[in-house]
């Protein structure tokens, strides 16, 4: 660190350049002993006696010439650097590096950044997709700024604000035993082929802990990444699966059956982000945005 304090610099420069203790406490918007302290402090942490004052005037002793010589210097750059910062924002395009998951990046956020962007052209976007889990994974890495997942781990560095609810269902082919039930139990599937969500999915982890609450083990046909997969399976009659009911497209439903589960099991949808990055200007905007029904329809299903 260094030996002396770089607002006592400033103070000691603007006493010099004004010749006058008071004038720089005015100019500094600070008191005048407050000044006199800045320079005593100064001249403590030097080890240097660098003013004089003779008959009403200030002189710099030799070493405070040197003394200020510098702190000139370091007034301008950071005069510069302030000057800087003002201006970054027509320098450096804003962006968001923002991640979700596969069935979010192709249900609801084509809309959502599509309102965002209208609104905020200036701002670039850059979409990641992934599993819940690995979405996370990705802002402890800093490689995304915000993501939307659902249920979260919530490491001790990362904040959640919760977003939305989303209801899982029951997927059946249109034929099978169980597509003419209006409800069913998570107990009344366990003896038909399930079709999961893969390792990190939030769906699946929500499924296997209810099951294991009724101490049912399921009968897993197959683990896998990709939701389109699942529904295309589903509806060939090869299992049946637990899915966000908003992922089950309308075209879908017609070769789909959609069972409400009972009791309804239900995601919580979540922006999630670094405690160390929550003043970070666009990624409130960003949330304050999606959380505004207006832009967001999505909060009214």
């Amino acid at each position: 660190m260094y030996s002396y304090s770089l607002n006592s610099l400033s103070v000691f420069y603007e006493v010099v350049q004004l010749e006058s203790f008071s004038k720089a406490a005015e100019v500094l918007c600070i008191t005048q002993p407050g000044v006199s302290n800045h320079i005593s402090q100064l001249e403590v942490q030097t080890g240097r006696h660098l003013l004089k004052r003779e008959q009403g005037k200030i002189e710099l002793t030799p070493e405070g010439k040197i003394i200020f010589k510098y702190a000139k210097r370091i007034v301008k750059i950071a005069e510069e650097l302030e000057k800087r910062i003002k201006n970054m924002h027509e320098e450096v395009k804003p962006h968001l590096n923002i991640g979700t998951t596969p069935t979010y990046s192709r249900t609801i956020m084509p809309e959502l950044l599509g309102s965002f962007q209208k609104t905020f052209p200036q701002v670039m976007i850059k979409l990641d997709t992934g599993s819940s889990e690995e979405m996370e994974n990705t802002l402890l890495s800093s490689h995304n700024d915000i993501v939307i997942v659902a249920n979260p781990i919530l490491s001790k560095k990362l904040q959640a604000i919760p977003f939305l609810k989303e209801e899982l269902v029951l997927i059946t082919p249109k034929d099978h035993v169980l597509s003419k039930k209006e409800s069913i139990s998570l107990r009344e599937i366990k003896n038909y082929p399930l079709i999961l969500r893969e390792e990190g999915s939030a769906t699946r982890k929500v499924v296997l802990s209810a099951l294991k609450s009724m101490r049912i083990t399921p009968s897993v046909l197959i683990e896998v990444k990709s939701t389109e997969f699942i529904k295309e399976w589903v509806s060939k009659g090869k299992g049946i699966s637990v899915l966000i009911k908003g992922s089950i497209l309308e075209d879908e439903k017609r070769n789909l059956k959609i069972i409400p589960l009972v009791p309804p099991l239900l995601l919580e949808i979540s922006f999630l982000f670094l405690k160390s990055m929550k003043y970070n200007i666009w990624i409130q905007k960003f949330i304050d945005h999606m959380r505004n029904p207006a832009f967001n329809p999505f909060l009214q299903r």
